[in-house]
């Protein structure tokens, strides 16, 4: 869909949120009506202004016929003006409005002047002519565009479905001027495409939705109670190990020029002797040293 089509929907649109406001308008509003004029005597215009001239406002320029020349054309996206009314006095020559007190916007015989505010504002590659509402209650209407950008003064291109008329008050053709339009020609017949966002894709017939993909669920894994290990140490009773010496005494008598000796031998015996003990206790300190005899094993009878 092109810039166009969606211009044209947008303004159908609003065209049927602005309509029951006319209800509301005052009287005074009610009591104009519209003459035609000739098309080819009326121009709008992209008029620059600031300091560094990026700015524009709407400029309509009415040609008196048989008068001086108003303005001048020249190239096509866009057509530039050459506003000749600006070099001499065009008082009786040229009729102009600059502001919303010498122009507005009529849909279906009704003024909506009061409801209704005319912009130019950039969008993309031109300048676009918009009418936003004063209140914010209704959406924007796309009546024309510059078809294109270049420094200077363009002329406005209306859409297709508005044209330029005058206000006319009990029979009298007044200096203000309509952009004005209806229902059945702003659209075109068979353009109703809505904005792109608003379609959505139509799924060929008989296609196969596939299931949705459950994934499984995820089980935690058990939680294992924690165990002290073990050393194969401490399974192990400990051993203690303990010596026991045995004192073994032998008497032995000799005869010795007619006496009897009595000799004594002592004989140490160690013997070890294991026994378990609790890992408490401590271990005893081990005397692997042979005790030495004292005179008390020697002694004579």
């Amino acid at each position: 869909m092109n810039w166009t089509s969606f211009s044209r929907f947008t303004t159908l649109l609003g065209l049927a949120l602005v309509l029951p406001l006319a209800a509301t308008r005052p009287s005074v509003a009610s009591d104009f009506t519209e003459t035609a004029i000739d098309q080819t005597a009326v121009i709008g215009i992209a008029r620059p202004y600031g300091t560094e001239a990026t700015k524009y406002d709407l400029l309509v320029i009415e040609q008196i016929p048989n008068k001086k020349q108003c303005w001048q054309t020249s190239g096509s996206t866009p057509v530039m003006v050459d506003p000749l009314l600006m070099n001499y006095d065009f008082t009786g020559h040229c009729r102009r409005a600059t502001d919303s007190n010498g122009y507005s916007v009529r849909i279906d015989g009704e003024d909506y002047g009061l409801e209704y505010l005319l912009r130019l504002v950039p969008r993309g590659n031109e300048l676009v002519l918009i009418a936003t509402s004063r209140s914010g209650k209704a959406p924007e209407l796309v009546l024309g565009s510059t078809k294109g950008m270049a420094a200077g003064f363009m002329q406005i291109q209306l859409n297709p479905g508005w044209q330029f008329t005058k206000r006319t008050y009990q029979g009298k053709v007044l200096g203000h001027f309509y952009i004005s339009g209806s229902q059945a020609n702003i659209v075109q017949p068979g353009v109703t495409t809505p904005p792109p966002d608003s379609v959505q894709p139509t799924p060929p017939p008989n296609s196969v939705q596939p299931d949705p993909v459950q994934p499984d669920p995820v089980q935690p894994d058990p939680i294992q109670p924690t165990v002290p290990s073990v050393s194969n140490e401490s399974q192990v009773p400990a051993v203690e190990v303990e010596t026991e010496v045995m004192v073994e005494t032998e008497t032995e008598v000799i005869e010795s020029e007619g006496e009897e000796i009595t000799e004594q031998t002592t004989t140490v015996v160690e013997e070890t002797i294991e026994a378990p003990v609790s890992p408490p206790r401590p271990l005893p300190q081990q005397n692997s040293r042979r005790p030495s005899p004292t005179p008390d094993n020697f002694r004579r009878f």
